[in-house]
């Protein structure tokens, strides 16, 4: 799998990648390994970008 990194936590605890070959993105946890992952596509990445994006307005502002 060549998956590109598109988040790792700051202690290490896990990551989230992304496989274009395969279209899936990734979700790794340090203990477990990889622990999910979803079959997704361009229309789907911007979807979830947008929603984590609102949520870190959301979460700006309320801090």
């Amino acid at each position: 799998m060549m998956a590109a990194p598109i988040y790792r936590h700051p202690d290490g605890e896990g990551t989230i990648q992304f496989d274009a070959a395969n279209s899936r993105l990734f979700l790794f946890n340090a203990a477990e390994g990889p622990s999910a992952y979803a079959l997704i596509g361009p229309w789907g990445l911007r979807e979830v970008a947008a929603k984590l994006l609102a949520l870190a307005e959301e979460m700006g502002v309320q801090q």
